[in-house]
């Protein structure tokens, strides 16, 4: 894994500490509006609220685990690379890339 910059590494922590849901996002770097694509659920969301009850709780409902593999950073964009397996033994291998805005927080992430 790379060198990442301040907000990178509370990307990385967070993905490291993925099984804390979203008490373990809560304290990253997001603008009050960020948005969140899931294509392969048709999820588009917007700002803390409908993230944590959609996206969050869908995770939740699933039992998602996740294990970062990589994190790489190239200039306003974070990616992060997983295995994430679920309560039925399936297992996907994920990409997220995290928008940064010029105020050094996250502004929209597409989970693909």
């Amino acid at each position: 894994m790379s060198d990442l910059s301040v907000v990178g590494e509370a990307i990385r922590y967070y993905k490291l500490n993925a099984n804390g849901g979203y008490a373990a996002w809560a304290n990253g770097p997001c603008t009050d509006d960020y948005k969140m694509h899931v294509p392969s659920m048709r999820f588009n969301t917007v700002g803390p609220a409908e993230n944590e009850e959609i996206i969050f709780g869908w995770l939740a409902e699933i039992e998602a685990k996740q294990e970062l593999v990589n994190i790489i950073e190239f200039g306003s964009y974070v990616t992060g690379y997983s295995h994430i397996s679920d309560k039925d033994g399936g297992i996907l291998d994920g990409v997220e890339v995290f928008k940064i805005d010029d105020s050094v927080k996250v502004e929209e992430i597409w989970a693909l």
